[in-house]
């Protein structure tokens, strides 16, 4: 009989998870009913469970089957906070993975993080255009060499290939990550990451003509638009599992979460596929594939896992009557994309034996009240600017200063900080959870009052795109004890035009630009990341006070009985068309 040639691949995937081990709520719409409905999506233990399924169902088609992570299973939640990657090893080793890419967050830390955590999973971790080749002997924590790491191999100029063999068939993986990963993360300078579309260009070249395979997945933690742009550039790559944008795909819009981006997005004969964020949902491909690698045809969907659970609101103190539980129920019972299942119990032991406890410990935790709710924005607009950023500053100079480093003044970028908060108790669960859950080292550096001047403009026109082609607005930057004004429409290198400290006695006096002063930031800022690049060249390196972020916050709040909007948040910055 002649040998066939074409075989189908199915593909469970998660990406962006985060640290969410556990369910998280969600609001949906359930037809016939006018009230929105509450149930708890996702988590480890069900991911586990359905993923089980999957894999039993594709071996009793017959089908070869790949479990696959897209990157960025670091900080998130109070489970990282309090566990760092220890937690997400432990648990991600527990749903049996196929391999898992390299996130942007996974290095927030440095690559002493990564190194720790390639210690004890049991995946391969892959990261095809991260070149460890040239790094520093000696290092405490060293990545050359760990043999889960599926890096750039400087032989064959590519990534290093992971190759799953399917009776007469098989499938070759490799991973890659941003290309801007030292811009917006905190690997070691050792360390480079490369241009990902040479790399995907060369690997598919050395996987095709020196390894004989067509079968080609990339996982990618590019972002999405990323993805479709390698898919419509590159040939050769049959699928794509995307993550890094937190895009869902598929249409949810019969449970009140519409998604108008379909599951599955071929362009030309390549599948581009992403399963959203925070664990809620898990991505299920089942695609054919002809002898070339290219897609034949295609079935599949993103799908949220649900309990048993229902409620009128987040918290679950408002329930539903009977009548209208047992008919949402039946609704979403009956919905292709929602599955309802119970979660796996050796991954609730673990969670509930080893991590759990010291969670609710901090979810019961009050550190202070607040009179009044808190508004966060990025950017400063027609309200004002955020009312919450600058607390946070203060608690950065309040940390440094109460262990004796005689800071001047604090500096921090507005995306790490996450929400606004609402009025009544804040706990440490709060603050650590969702106000500022990057577990990033604060440090005390040195910069001169022109380093300080350059970094707070460089910042701006990078959240602002004024100039520069940007990285974000989560770089514009907020103080305390520190002022300025922001010109939009000066020329560049002159657009901050009043730059102040504040002494002890309150008294503000001009920054002079060739003095050296002291300044505590996060790490991540201290480094010069994202628009700060004047710190990259401070004289002394940044030394770490040992506090993280959210710490520091719980120290500072703790101190105050009551922490209120500050009345002047001692930005000075208004938007080009307000400018006269």
């Amino acid at each position: 009989m002649p040998k066939v040639t074409r075989f189908t691949l199915s593909i469970a995937h998660i990406n962006d998870t985060h640290s969410h081990f556990e369910p998280t709520p969600v609001s949906l719409s359930v037809k016939g009913q006018e009230k929105r409905v509450y149930a708890t999506s996702g988590g480890f233990a069900r991911i586990k469970t359905v993923a089980t399924q999957f894999r039993e169902n594709a071996e009793r088609e017959g089908n070869a089957f790949l479990f696959l992570h897209a990157g960025d299973c670091f900080q998130g939640t109070l489970y990282y906070n309090l566990f760092k990657g220890d937690a997400n090893a432990k648990l991600l080793n527990m749903l049996d993975l196929d391999a898992m890419a390299l996130g942007n967050h996974e290095l927030d830390l440095g690559n002493a993080a990564v190194s720790k955590f390639l210690d004890h999973i049991s995946f391969p971790l892959l990261a095809g255009n991260w070149d460890v080749s040239q790094e520093i002997q000696n290092k405490p924590c060293p990545l050359k060499g760990k043999p889960l790491l599926y890096d750039f191999d400087t032989q064959e100029q590519c990534a290093k290939v992971l190759v799953k063999t399917f009776g007469d068939h098989q499938v070759a993986i490799f991973g890659v990550s941003i290309d801007k990963m030292a811009q917006i993360a905190m690997p070691d300078a050792d360390t480079p990451f490369l241009e990902s579309k040479m790399v995907v260009l060369n690997t598919i070249a050395y996987i095709r003509d020196t390894l004989g395979i067509n079968n080609i997945v990339l996982l990618s933690h590019l972002g999405y638009d990323q993805d479709l742009k390698m898919a419509e550039e590159v040939e050769g790559l049959s699928v794509v599992v995307g993550g890094h944008s937190h895009v869902l795909q598929g249409d949810f819009s019969n449970i009140g979460q519409g998604n108008a981006e379909p599951y599955g997005r071929k362009i030309n004969n390549t599948l581009v596929v992403q399963a959203g964020c925070h664990a809620l949902a898990i991505g299920k491909l089942d695609v054919t594939l002809n002898s070339d690698g290219s897609v034949l045809s295609h079935t599949g969907d993103n799908y949220l896992m649900l309990g048993r659970g229902l409620a009128l609101d987040a918290s679950w103190d408002v329930a539903l009557d009977e009548h209208d539980f047992d008919a949402a129920k039946l609704y979403l019972a009956e919905q292709s994309n929602v599955l309802h299942c119970r979660g796996n119990k050796d991954v609730k032991a673990l969670l509930n034996t080893e991590y759990r406890p010291a969670v609710l410990a901090m979810r019961s935790d009050v550190v202070t009240m607040l009179s009044d709710s808190l508004r966060h924005i990025r950017v400063p607009d027609e309200k004002g600017p955020s009312q919450i950023a600058p607390l946070v500053c203060e608690g950065l100079l309040y940390s440094a200063n109460i262990r004796g480093h005689g800071v001047d003044f604090a500096i921090h970028n507005a995306g790490g900080v996450r929400v606004s908060l609402e009025a009544g108790k804040l706990t440490a669960a709060d603050v650590a959870g969702r106000l500022l859950p990057f577990a990033i080292d604060l440090m005390v550096y040195e910069p001169t009052g022109a380093q300080v001047k350059a970094a707070l403009e460089g910042a701006i026109n990078n959240a602002t795109n004024n100039g520069v082609e940007g990285t974000g607005n989560g770089s514009f930057p907020y103080t305390a004890g520190l002022r300025y004004t922001y010109e939009c429409n000066m020329p560049e290198g002159q657009r901050i035009t009043q730059l102040q400290y504040q002494l002890v006695s309150g008294e503000w006096r001009d920054i002079e630009l060739e003095k050296t002063y002291r300044a505590v930031s996060s790490a991540y800022t201290s480094q010069g990341k994202e628009g700060y690049d004047a710190l990259k060249n401070l004289v002394t390196q940044p030394v770490s006070i040992g506090v993280i972020l959210s710490d520091s916050f719980i120290e500072y709040a703790r101190a105050n009985d009551n922490l209120r909007a500050p009345k002047d948040t001692l930005q000075h910055y208004v938007p080009c068309a307000e400018l006269k």
